[in-house]
């Protein structure tokens, strides 16, 4: 018996020891011989990274993370490891694909899980089709080291979404306004979200404001410009239609003399598809929609997937179904022939000057202040920046068809725990630090006042009422 417990330990020991990234190929044999467990998330696009940045730190042995993108990564994303934790019944070294679904965003995230799971999704398939584009193992969540190019329909065995999953079923965010009690959701981390605008706007309201450095983008944080919270609820509700006799456009924040064709100058929006968690946060944020009813809200303009974008002409919105189509759409009117404006919502984890591999990345746009306030997490947790919505995780309660086993529960419970920890947001990589915040409700005894200093850093002492998003941001704790 000594013997045998001896040899086990060994084998532990040399599989820790030989660890190696789990390939598309590794993957596929994995699950052909019953060895590997398949998890299947769907829901808020603006989450992604910070997912994808934990199963990495927290969940995977070194040297066996592998990402893969469903061709370039807009709508899904998946990652395999090796775990280096006991999670449930799975022991130290078990075979892990996680996929993440970005497209439809937060509604995904809800909707699927309601009424017993039974619709499903397409997920991405990992399996030996997909080809290396990248390196493997993956040192950075943001490059793909395999491109996949199936997908399979699914149930998900859980989703995240930017807000409640009670307000994704309200009309202005696709909702039907369903009964969202068979549910199993909490809240788990502050979102912060921002106006992002294409770098030909950002320079010209840089100039505008006294802001640039000898023509050109000075990207200094001191030096970031500011649009007014009304402009930006004007423009996403249709009263600022730009290339108009009124003279409502962009000719309010740029005068002639930066651009002399400011008043010809067209008003792209892009924006996200109803369902979209970073759509149903711009919603509360600048309509009061659907938090009010009659005079009292604003209808966001509708956006089309097929929108022209122009420098020239009146309002357009364009919608995409996930974060980094409105980054696309963003970077689409900047690398428009002559001086084009665009401006959307976007969740601040996205980065639009990432580094990638080592590399300076430049997505051509960049985030505004908002009537003067930074969209940072200093911002937040000092109070002075609002635009920012607890974020859920959920998944069907235990007793329903589509419950997730004692051991899925286990991983989500994890997740969910410690994902949005203070002392886990502190070891995401840089580029995502500033979107996310962990909330009072991580402060477990005593006051934000006597956090240790790493803790303050990472932890707001403001926020909403729970599950309550068109509650007014106060300070607690």
């Amino acid at each position: 018996m000594k013997l045998r417990s001896t040899l086990v330990a060994l084998a532990c020991l040399a599989s820790l020891g030989s660890a190696q990234a789990l390939t598309a190929t590794e993957v596929a044999a994995a699950r052909d011989a019953g060895t590997l467990v398949e998890v299947r998330l769907s829901g808020a696009s603006a989450l992604r990274l910070l997912i994808a940045s934990y199963i990495k730190e927290d969940l995977a042995q070194a040297g066996t993370f592998d990402v893969f993108f469903f061709g370039n990564g807009a709508d899904h994303r998946g990652y395999s490891f090796k775990s280096k934790v006991a999670i449930g019944s799975w022991p130290v070294g078990t075979n892990f694909l996680i996929t993440k679904r970005d497209a439809g965003g937060s509604g995904q995230g809800v909707t699927p899980l309601l009424n017993g799971g039974d619709a499903t999704q397409a997920h991405m398939l990992v399996n030996g089709s997909c080809t290396q584009t990248g390196a493997s193992p993956a040192t950075d969540i943001q490059a793909a080291g395999f491109t996949c190019t199936t997908t399979t329909q699914a149930k998900a065995h859980a989703g995240i979404s930017d807000v409640e999953p009670a307000l994704l079923q309200a009309p202005i965010n696709n909702g039907t306004g369903l009964d969202v009690s068979g549910l199993d959701a909490a809240g788990f981390v502050q979102n912060i979200f921002g106006v992002a605008v294409n770098k030909k706007l950002y320079l010209a309201l840089q100039k505008a404001q006294g802001l640039d450095s000898a023509g050109a983008i000075n990207e200094s944080d001191a030096a970031t410009p500011s649009i007014p919270k009304s402009f930006i609820t004007g423009a996403l509700t249709g009263q600022l239609l730009g290339n108009s006799s009124s003279k409502k456009g962009w000719n309010l924040l740029i005068p002639a003399s930066v651009d002399a064709d400011v008043l010809t100058k067209r008003i792209n929006v892009c924006r996200r598809t109803p369902g979209s968690g970073t759509q149903a946060a711009s919603n509360v944020y600048f309509a009061n929609n659907p938090c009010a009813s009659g005079s009292s809200v604003y209808a966001p303009t509708a956006g089309t997937t097929n929108a022209t974008l122009s420098v020239t002409g009146s309002a357009t919105t364009k919608q995409g179904s996930s974060s980094q189509l409105v980054e696309t759409c963003l970077a689409d009117v900047d690398n428009l022939a002559g001086q084009g404006y665009a401006m959307g919502v976007l969740g601040r984890e996205n980065n639009p000057r990432p580094v990638v591999n080592g590399v300076q990345q430049d997505k051509l746009y960049r985030f505004v202040k908002i009537s003067g306030a930074a969209p940072t997490r200093a911002a937040v947790i000092s109070g002075d920046y609002d635009f920012v919505v607890e974020s859920s995780f959920q998944w069907a309660k235990t007793g329903a068809a589509n419950a997730p086993s004692a051991d899925m529960l286990a991983l989500l419970t994890k997740m969910r725990t410690e994902m949005g920890k203070a002392s886990v947001l502190a070891t995401l990589d840089p580029d995502l630090q500033n979107g996310l915040v962990a909330t009072p409700a991580t402060i477990l005894s005593g006051s934000w006042a006597d956090l240790p200093a790493a803790d303050k850093a990472f932890t707001a002492h403001t926020n909403r009422s729970t599950g309550n998003s068109c509650s007014p941001v106060r300070m607690t704790k």
